[in-house]
């Protein structure tokens, strides 16, 4: 019997102001713990997602949301942890404009870390790299949903999903290699259930052949789904980055693949926030709320209605991002010529009110909560 090999991927990863000294330090044991310094010391290809820009310009993208920048030398953390590929298509890519993206791929690019998911204008995207692990060809490629992330002609960004024309990357890169990763940056956040439509992206890709697929972004652990041949995970979870929802946001999933006489055996680790500082490996490793959700994944009903109860609640972002000029502001603009109560319809919306429209608009996660929330509403109102 052939020596296992091991390929580790973590989540979500990124300083923040209270940690980011360790990070510039390389202290990896204070921000990991032994135990998940050892679980990636011990692997062949460890994975995770750079969710931010290391630069030290003072570029900044305007959106709506938080914005995650850190100095380059933070890179040494993820140098010293033994991080080989840095996933780039994420939401926060472009959190330091053009010049923040383009100084995170010159600080991996110097530190020897590679990076796919991204590429220096629309034309220039690294999307995919082949390894080989052990005796297999393992294909790993990243993308993204259209968040603040977009690249142009002339700009940096992220590698944005198109389904055409990921769909036909996947059957292609899939004919390079054994085994196929698809780590995809999306779904919805602070669901732990996939949408319909996330789930249907993921059989599509599926079904042209990647083996494995995980939705990070979430920043919450999902449910797992055995479909056809590939093994699909709808929300990783963060692996050391701010938590957004105590209870919800403060557990990541690590995964471990063991590869062995051409065979690819998934195993899962629980690791846990500690005061949004750091993150160690879970003592109790209790996956019994993830089983109880999984065992509920092909159950449509279930879903729809956990889906509709979460869009139900999210709604009223939406609608205050949508909100139409008061009556009082209707009647004043019909006494003046069209010019003015274009000008004074406009100038209804603030500055955040038009960015987080657009943001709905464009991203597919916002689109798809806010198109079923605003059907709910609709519903009730009608009745």
């Amino acid at each position: 019997m052939k020596e296992s090999s091991r390929i580790v991927i973590a989540g979500d990863l990124f300083p923040t102001e209270q940690n980011v000294a360790y990070f510039k330090g390389g202290d990896v044991t204070s921000l990991f713990g032994d135990k998940i310094c050892q679980l990636f010391s011990d692997a062949d290809l460890t994975i995770c997602n750079l969710e931010g820009a290391l630069t030290d310009h003072k570029e900044r993208c305007v959106k709506t949301g938080p914005i995650k920048v850190a100095p380059t030398n933070a890179i040494k953390a993820y140098k010293k942890l033994g991080i080989d590929l840095c996933l780039l298509a994420n939401n926060h890519a472009t959190d330091g404009g053009n010049q923040g993206l383009l100084d995170t791929m010159q600080a991996l690019d110097e530190a020897g870390i590679e990076y796919i998911g991204a590429g220096k204008n629309a034309g220039a995207m690294v999307k995919s790299v082949v390894y080989e692990v052990g005796e297999m060809k393992i294909g790993i490629y990243n993308v993204s949903e259209t968040m603040y992330n977009k690249p142009t002609d002339a700009t940096a960004g992220a590698w944005l999903y198109d389904e055409y024309i990921v769909c036909n990357d996947v059957k292609t890169l899939k004919q390079q290699c054994d085994y196929l990763i698809v780590i995809y940056h999306g779904g919805i956040e602070k669901f732990q259930y996939p949408s319909p439509e996330l789930r249907k992206r993921f059989h599509r890709m599926a079904d042209n052949g990647a083996n494995l697929i995980v939705t990070q972004h979430t920043h919450c652990i999902g449910t797992e789904e055995y479909y056809k041949d590939s093994y699909l995970l709808y929300g990783q979870g963060d692996f050391l980055l701010k938590n957004f929802r105590p209870g919800l946001t403060d557990s990541g999933l690590i995964l471990e693949l063991t590869i062995q006489d051409g065979h690819v055996q998934i195993d899962k680790h629980l690791v846990k926030s500690v005061d949004n500082l750091f993150v160690r490996y879970d003592e109790h490793q209790d996956f019994s709320d993830f089983e109880a959700r999984s065992s509920k994944v092909n159950d449509e009903n279930f879903i729809n209605e956990q889906m509709n109860r979460f869009c139900h609640e999210e709604l009223r972002l939406y609608l205050s991002a949508f909100k139409s000029p008061s009556r009082a502001m209707r009647g004043l603009g019909r006494l003046f010529p069209n010019a003015y109560r274009d000008w004074l319809y406009y100038h209804a919306y603030s500055q955040r009110n038009l960015m987080f429209s657009l943001h709905t608009l464009r991203s597919e996660q916002n689109r798809e909560t806010a198109i079923i929330g605003l059907e709910l509403l609709l519903k009730e109102l009608t009745n």
